[in-house]
């Protein structure tokens, strides 16, 4: 490289350029001040990190010029800071109105929360319907699952029409019954809960519910898809998503990131297929989390790790609290926290790791990885790409690097590895051995 130029990550906006080079020079002062309206130091480091995507994708405006880009670096700082307030007092208020409202979850989406409710709601079904006499349950499932009509189960069973609507009658009530005392409504509130929609809803889904007792595939299947959600979550270059899943578990995605969600009522299944996520996951006992990732199995009950797919196609695990099980080749491992656990093809290396999933701060840490794998990493947040030749590619490199401090670390290049860097007319940066 000829000289240092910082526009490298950002070579069309020249004003965005100046307002990331006075980050870089005030980002410890700025991680202070967000910390100091938000009471938390790792907040601050991830708000930080928000601020500098801010700029990052601020639209070009080369007409637009900044008296002060200090005070306008610290006024979006103080946005981004008070929206991350806001948003949290806004949810604690829906939550706790949630809670106190129908007893939900709290931490489920209102979209989803009647999946995770029917689980309970089906077994209390099943026992209202094993209590039931055998020829009121055997005339209500033959009118209600088999769809026959009543005039012929009188035929089939000797009854008359009328008992025959007295036995359905009665298995209805029971039925309703246990539903209400499943839900703690009063005979006062089952009016006024007739009306919502979740009810509605429930009562739809278990408008077959007296199958329960014969055992079926039909009312296997029911409880298996009443408790299914699935979702594809990705992101793009220099994005980040944080979602909450059904059950109450959170997930951070990575930038340049994809996942698959499969929920059933059996485990809770994710499918990491490029990037990085961390978890924070509820405990249930009944339906262990499970992350697939290159051949690689993490299972958990309830705690916080991170895995990452890193350039070299190899899977890193990394536990922030509690305990994960990794599978991986036919070698089990049990993890704790603060280790990491890398898994390649050249075999598995167990470390310790002070801040597991640090890229949630805007941080990246190196340990004697190949400059390819470094870069690719950066990548995810590069507004064009970095490509190294063959030979650069193999030099190993460590160190911790800030995403909002790129430039820096890619002008440093040159002083620490025998390579040098240019910046092509396209915006895109090539590295070459020396």
């Amino acid at each position: 490289m000829t000289g240092y130029d910082s526009g490298l990550m950002n070579p069309t906006t020249p004003s965005n350029g100046a307002l990331l080079s006075v980050f870089e020079q005030h980002y410890a002062e700025l991680v202070r001040y967000i910390a100091r309206r938000t009471g938390s130091m790792e907040d601050a480091r991830g708000l930080a990190h928000d601020t500098w995507l801010r700029i990052a994708e601020r639209a070009p405006d080369p007409d637009a010029a900044l008296a002060d880009p200090r005070a306008y670096l610290f006024t979006v700082s103080h946005n981004v800071a008070m929206n991350h307030l806001r948003r949290g007092n806004w949810l604690q208020g829906y939550l706790a109105e949630r809670e106190q409202i129908d007893g939900a979850a709290p931490a489920q989406a209102p979209d989803v929360a009647e999946s995770a409710m029917y689980r309970q709601a089906v077994a209390s079904v099943e026992a209202a319907l094993a209590g039931l006499p055998a020829r009121v349950r055997d005339t209500y499932l033959a009118h209600g699952l088999h769809g026959e009509k009543q005039v012929d189960i009188a035929a089939r069973l000797g009854l008359s029409i009328d008992t025959v609507k007295r036995d359905i009658a009665q298995a209805t009530r029971g039925i309703e019954q246990a539903l209400h005392q499943w839900r703690h409504t009063s005979d006062k509130d089952k009016t006024a809960a007739a009306r919502t929609g979740r009810r509605r809803s429930l009562a739809a889904l278990l408008g077959v519910f007296a199958v329960g007792v014969t055992g079926t595939a039909v009312w296997q299947h029911l409880q298996r898809e009443s408790m299914r959600f699935q979702a594809t979550l990705a992101t793009l270059r220099g994005r980040m998503l944080q979602r909450s899943l059904p059950d109450g578990s959170e997930l951070t995605l990575d930038a340049q990131s994809r996942l698959d969600v499969d929920y059933t009522a059996a485990r809770r299944l994710t499918r990491l297929h490029e990037g990085a996520a961390f978890f924070a996951v509820q405990r249930d006992e009944t339906r262990p989390f499970v992350v697939q990732a290159l051949g690689v199995e993490v299972t958990v009950l309830g705690t916080r790790f991170g895995v990452e797919i890193d350039g070299g196609r190899g899977v890193i695990v990394q536990v922030e609290s509690g305990r994960v099980r990794v599978d991986a080749g036919g070698h089990s491992a049990e993890l704790g926290a603060g280790q990491s656990l890398r898994i390649s093809e050249a075999g598995q290396v167990l470390t310790r790791v002070a801040r597991p999933a640090a890229w949630r701060q805007g941080e990246l840490e190196f340990d004697a990885v190949p400059l390819a794998d470094a870069l690719a990493r950066v990548a995810r947040y590069a507004p064009a790409a970095l490509r190294a030749t063959p030979a650069a590619a193999r030099l190993p490199i460590s160190g911790k690097v800030r995403v909002a401090e790129a430039n820096g670390w890619l002008a440093s290049l040159p002083s620490v590895l025998p390579v040098r860097v240019e910046r092509q007319p396209d915006g895109s940066i090539d590295i070459a051995h020396r």
